[in-house]
């Protein structure tokens, strides 16, 4: 076989690819429009106030561009670290889903030239958008305060971390076999050496950069260059050696450890056990079947084990605060429990009812799944089993802490009206989550970009009331008690806090004050309705278009075989036997 054909160190091939592209999908121009909106939205929230009214001198200004230029390079640090590894995360891993890396890995391409391009096919695009909060530095550069060394230090390290981000995020892709591994681990990783090495990340060396020259930023970030060396190095060396690993759930085989190690352990008590895992067999329900007894979140003895790790601490506070007693202890250590609790309930329903679609198209097994006599309705709702599962599971912490502040707030003024509005925004929006999942899921083909596009709807859905309330109250200073505000009580953000507040006790000098404000029973009605009906569209949607959005029949109706006289048949029929 003739030896393979060497790249120049200038031809760039794959990194052409993938610019191309990137640069022929439409959602490369919305991301970056949607992306400069916000900057330049963030950036005038910030910079409003500091442009002085008309009647100020011009000099009252000066110096304020200080305090915009460092919030507009955190805001883009905060961008790089936040965006850039769900970009960049998917790059190989892509490759390994689609069989498509053994090929790449045979071309003239080196492993090191494709772990190279790969990365700056993610990073050239990120530092056009660090391009786009130039005109906004320029800004802040001429209000003063910022020295010109400051300003090449600040646009140094923005690129240096995308670059450093950039190459963390590929060798975490050439490692793992599937995105969601790469996404996960590059944060684990990222989360430690900044606990370790804070030196070493463009946040740190910018909080000391106004206070030396641009040659000692230079020098200050060495450690930076070489932790981005080390990662490119890594994915080097990865692309190969970890081209061909099966994909596996980590998930499932840590609790098949446990498994082993627990029954290891039960030889002491004879091998008793308590709960046993549903029907062996199908049945009538195959795809059923396969979600609740071969899923990591779907076996209820695995879902058991979710629910001691939430159920035990909660019940460790339960206790403390009961202890403490009515002076000393309120129920604020429980509220903050509940809203964690809110956060890990969004993100595990999320990323298992966006995944029950998208990660059969992923590992190419969807195909499969359509050729059983099932409808596409029948599909989803037997795919969603085990998502109905969790939120079972999830229950239970939700009513523990809701009845534990029944019970213990016995002061409360609202407090009975407090508890069926609790458990009916939980049995509204759990479900509404997985559905706003699963229908990002039936859309998207990519399981990663599924999960990231659900999390980021819901995500703007949630902090759209805080952007407002900022705006309107804190800048424009509209009241809190104006329409405009109480209509914030329409999102989930603004409603649950809303529901805590209901019925609490005001504890003034060790006695109990009996002076809650009336709450807005009529919004909380109405959001719950909205949402509702929200609700109820969106799953009749996904269900009767379920066949069309798995890809196997189309909604225009099938056009029915032409009825055809016997004269019409004898014409071919001679023709054929000529």
């Amino acid at each position: 076989m003739p030896p393979r054909k060497r790249m120049r160190p200038w031809e760039l091939p794959l990194l052409v690819k993938e610019l191309n592209e990137q640069s022929s999908r439409p959602r490369t121009y919305v991301i970056r429009f949607l992306y400069a909106a916000t900057l330049f939205g963030a950036a005038c929230s910030l910079f409003y106030g500091s442009f002085g009214s008309d009647g100020d001198d011009g000099t009252v200004v000066l110096g304020r561009g200080r305090f915009m230029f460092e919030r507009l390079v955190t805001f883009q640090f905060y961008s790089i670290f936040l965006f850039l590894p769900a970009i960049s995360c998917s790059a190989l891993t892509i490759e390994k889903e689609r069989n498509s890396l053994g090929l790449l890995l045979i071309t003239a391409l080196r492993p090191w030239q494709i772990a190279l391009q790969k990365t700056l096919g993610r990073v050239v695009p990120m530092v056009t958008y660090v391009l786009l909060s130039f005109p906004l530095m320029a800004v802040a550069y001429s209000f003063g305060g910022v020295t010109e060394d400051y300003l090449w230090s600040g646009t140094y390290l923005l690129v240096l971390t995308g670059l450093q981000v950039g190459a963390l995020s590929i060798a975490c892709s050439a490692y793992f076999p599937t995105t969601v591994e790469a996404f996960i681990a590059h944060y684990v990783i990222f989360l430690v050496l900044y606990g370790i090495l804070p030196i070493g990340w463009g946040p740190f060396l910018f909080s000391k950069a106004d206070e030396v020259p641009f040659v000692s930023t230079l020098f200050s970030s060495f450690l930076m260059v070489m932790l981005t060396g080390g990662f490119l190095v890594a994915g080097w060396m990865f692309v190969e050696s970890r081209a061909f690993v099966p994909p596996k759930n980590v998930l499932l085989g840590l609790f098949k450890r446990l498994d082993a190690w627990f029954n290891d352990m039960n030889q002491v008590t004879g091998g008793v056990v308590l709960v046993r895992d549903g029907d062996p067999l199908p049945q009538s329900r195959p795809v059923a079947w396969r979600e609740t007894a071969k899923k990591s979140l779907g076996t209820f003895r695995y879902l058991f084990r979710v629910l001691v790790a939430l159920e035990l601490p909660l019940l460790f506070i339960c206790q403390m605060v009961r202890l403490a007693g009515p002076g000393g202890g309120n129920l604020q250590s429980i509220s903050v429990f509940l809203y964690v609790l809110w956060l890990l309930s969004t993100a595990m329903i999320v990323v298992h009812a966006g995944s029950v679609i998208s990660s059969e198209r992923s590992r190419q097994t969807l195909d499969v799944l359509l050729t059983t006599p099932l409808s596409g309705r029948e599909i989803v709702q037997q795919k969603l089993q085990g998502v109905w599962r969790l939120i079972g599971v999830l229950l239970v912490p939700f009513l523990t802490i809701f009845g534990f502040e029944t019970w213990w707030n016995t002061f409360g003024t609202y407090r009975w009206a407090y508890l069926p509005l609790a458990i009916a925004a939980m049995l509204v929006y759990l479900p509404l989550i997985a559905w706003v999942a699963l229908a990002v899921g039936l859309r998207v083909k990519s399981q990663m970009k599924g999960v990231l596009t659900a999390m980021s709807l819901i995500g703007a859905w949630l902090l759209a009331p805080i952007v407002v309330r900022f705006v309107l109250i804190g800048r424009l200073g509209f009241d809190d008690r104006s329409v405009v505000a109480q209509l914030l009580m329409l999102f989930p953000s603004e409603l649950i806090p809303a529901i805590e507040r209901t019925g609490s006790v005001v504890i003034i000098t060790g006695s109990t004050s009996l002076q809650p404000a009336m709450p807005p029973f009529l919004i909380f009605i109405l959001n719950l309705l909205l949402h509702t009906t929200a609700l109820y569209y969106l799953r009749r949607w996904c269900l009767a278009h379920a066949d069309r959005m798995l890809g196997r029949l189309s909604d225009e109706p099938q056009s029915q075989p032409q009825h055809l006289e016997p004269e019409a048949l004898a014409a071919p029929i001679g023709q054929m036997a000529t």
